[in-house]
């Protein structure tokens, strides 16, 4: 067989504890022993094979090997046997099966064995047995068309023996056999390295009860179970666990008899508890359990998640109920010191020094009551419960007579059996906006949470002008919680819950620089030339809900927004846009503005940064394409030629990048003259200069543009 490994798992304990079978004659009215076997943790109680004959007439020892027909190949079998005529009790040990692979050899190492045990039966003498009760060492070797074992009689109805193991080759599991002696249920030891205890003792088994209520259980309501009715003759109960849905698995293990569990299908369960006593004894029992749908249900609708202290907020508590209920009554359980006052009580009496509703009719079946009251917050010195911030809960219970419930909770609305407000000095910007009534700047916090579109635009407004939002301590609105607020407008999300979280990028933006000259040159020397456009277009490849744009441009350039590109709100402190309208996967929205340049401006390249940003989904993306500005005092004689007008003899913004006749006429003069070309800081023009003036009128190409290959 293979060596043990040592590391395997500590101690697994298999507690057996059977009634032993009714005896004959005056044996029957002795005090039954009840048997245990532990190998850890892992129990199970058993019943030593019982039938009429001595234990070595069971083993049918014959050809050197056992023949009770229980044997298996490369397995141990450990069990107890009982003659049903003499009430003898003996152990048996059994090693593999005839016909095994490569025979084996193990070594039992007995503790514990009572002074009256012996060797009923010594499968092989030429096996090893070091027998001096109550220790004793056997080592047997068999072959491959060989078993082995032993058979110790004369066990006591007390003991406690401890077994271990040393399985050198060819066994590779071990079991422990309980109950009939032709088909005995078999327990697979866990550990092949760990001693196995075998215990016996008198002494009543614990007994397993429970209770559960409500009586009528009900899907998606929390049902108590009570082990309590549980007992133990002579010590005590130290472990309850619990099996809600018949798969073999205790869900709950504790040392509390009372548990709470909550089904969630209808239909038939069964439900088992396990006790433990403190000797390892076990006892279990299962009861059916027909689990119906809910027969009443509530929940709870809080309009703020956050309040401050001496503020008002308003509670909606809905019932409804799926069979005629008389004596249906609400309990609410609030903070001390909290004020509630009654809105609409549905037809319910109210009572308010208990917060409790009860109704003098038969509520039907199939009918819905809402329950509405304000509750309004002490002032910070008569709030009970610490320094703020700090949460409190809202919890509640329906009941009623008719039928029976005594407490179906009160879900709030993350389905937990409470309502959780948290109380602080200043309010959440969002939860601020969402309860803002805009025509008079106040916070009411009984309104809904959902924000609408006046209060987004308020929101806007507050961010643009940098003026602090009412109930938050005067704190401005920072352009991450407004990007928030416009998301949860346009998703139409109350703000107390969040929207899915997605951070996959969700759009780009591209710039284009519309400068007045070619090159993107900005002139200085010129009315207008200071003054150039940018076009930004984002391209939406999925739903994008508060995208915001953030331009950053040299100090003192000054950016006013243009009419003809998409409506954003825009906040010129900061040359940020918000777009307060969602942007649908694969449209694209625009946004133009123009910049005017310090006429005093240091002549040199600039760099525009700017980065979208949003949202839902999170992302942020750089602004591409263009980025470079050229701020210039003189221009190439090509671009001055062509935005020279002609009559004036100055630049013109106005006039495009292509020559004209006249100007190709003045380039001409100027050419034959060696005069200066205005605007380009005392050059003139060349020859070579002139040739390509001259092609850029005939071609009609623009002076920003290669000339055609068949005119270079």
């Amino acid at each position: 067989m293979r060596v043990m490994r040592q590391s395997l798992c500590g101690l697994v304990a298999l507690a057996l504890l059977a009634v032993t079978g009714a005896s004959q004659g005056t044996v029957s009215e002795q005090t039954p022993s009840f048997f245990l076997a532990r190998q850890g943790a892992f129990s199970t109680p058993i019943t030593p094979l019982t039938q009429p004959g001595s234990a070595a007439e069971f083993y049918r020892f014959a050809n050197d090997q056992p023949n009770t027909g229980l044997e298996v190949a490369n397995q141990a079998l450990v069990f107890l046997y009982r003659d049903a005529n003499t009430r003898d009790l003996s152990l048996v040990i059994i090693l593999s099966k005839p016909g095994n692979v490569g025979g084996g050899e193990a070594t039992l190492r007995f503790d514990g064995l009572p002074p009256t045990a012996q060797i009923a039966l010594r499968d092989d003498p030429s096996d090893t047995y070091e027998f001096n009760p109550p220790v004793a060492t056997m080592t047997w070797r068999w072959l491959p068309e060989r078993a082995d074992g032993v058979v110790i009689s004369g066990l006591s109805e007390e003991f406690e023996i401890t077994i271990t193991p040393t399985f050198t080759r060819g066994i590779d599991g071990w079991q422990v056999l309980s109950g009939d002696p032709i088909a005995p249920e078999r327990f697979q030891l866990p550990s092949l390295a760990e001693p196995l205890v075998l215990s016996a003792f008198r002494r009543a088994p614990p007994k397993a009860e429970f209770t559960y209520s409500p009586s009528v259980v009900s899907v998606n309501v929390p049902i108590t179970f009570d082990a309590r009715a549980s007992q133990v003759a002579d010590g005590k109960i130290v472990k309850y666990e619990w099996d809600f849905n018949s798969d073999g698995v205790f869900e709950i293990s504790t040392d509390k008899p009372t548990v709470q569990w909550t089904f969630t299908q209808i239909g038939e369960v069964k439900v088992t508890l396990r006790v433990t006593d403190d000797k390892g004894a076990i006892a279990q029992v299962t009861k059916t359990i027909t689990v119906e749908k809910e027969v009443a249900f509530a929940t709870r609708a809080v309009s703020t998640t956050h309040a401050a202290p001496g503020t008002t907020f308003r509670v909606t508590v809905t019932i409804t109920v799926r069979t005629s209920m008389s004596g249906l009554g609400l309990d609410e359980d609030l903070p001390a010191n909290w004020e509630v006052t009654p809105i609409d009580s549905a037809g319910a009496t109210f009572k308010a020094a208990q917060t409790q509703w009860i109704f003098p009719t038969i509520v039907r079946s199939g009918e819905t009551r809402r329950i509405v009251y304000d509750v309004t917050i002490p002032k910070t010195d008569q709030l009970i419960g610490g320094p703020l911030p700090q949460d409190f809960d809202i919890v509640g219970r329906v009941s009623s007579t008719v039928p029976d419930i005594k407490e179906i909770p009160v879900l709030g609305e993350t389905n937990e059996p409470f309502s959780r407000i948290s109380i602080v000095t200043c309010l959440p910007a969002i939860v601020a906006i969402a309860h803002l009534d805009t025509a008079t700047d106040t916070i009411d916090l009984r309104m809904s949470e959902e924000i609408t579109f006046d209060q987004m635009q308020r929101a806007v407004a507050f961010w643009q002008e940098d003026t602090p939002v009412p109930g938050t301590c005067d704190a401005p609105l920072d352009l991450e919680s407004l990007k928030k607020i416009v998301a949860h407008h346009l998703a139409n999300v109350t703000v107390d819950r969040t929207i899915p979280e997605d951070t996959s990028i969700g759009g780009s933006a591209m710039r284009s620089i519309l400068a007045p000259f070619p090159f993107y040159q900005v002139y200085l020397r010129t009315p207008g030339g200071n003054i150039f456009r940018v076009k930004i277009e984002v391209q939406a490849e999925k739903d994008i809900l508060g995208l915001t744009l953030t331009e950053k441009l040299p100090e003192r350039w000054e950016v006013r927004p243009l009419e003809g590109g998409t409506s954003a709100a825009f906040k010129q402190s900061a040359n940020t846009w918000i777009f307060t309208e969602k942007i649908p996967a694969g449209t694209r929205r625009s946004i133009l503005y123009e910049v005017t340049v310090p006429t005093d401006e240091i002549i040199s390249p600039y760099t525009i940064q700017g980065l979208i940003e949003s949202f839902a989904p999170r992302f942020e993306s750089e602004v591409g394409k263009d980025q470079t500005v050229n701020v210039v005092e003189c221009l190439d004689i090509p671009v001055a030629i062509s935005h020279l007008n002609v009559e004036q003899n100055a630049i013109d913004v106005a006039l495009s990048n292509k020559i004209s006749f006249a100007q190709i006429q003045t380039a001409i003069a100027l050419w034959l003259e060696d005069e200066e070309v205005i605007g380009t800081c005392g050059k003139t023009i060349d020859f070579r200069t002139l040739q390509t003036l001259i092609s850029y009128w005939l071609t009609d190409t623009p002076v920003d543009q290669p000339l055609p290959a068949a005119t270079r």
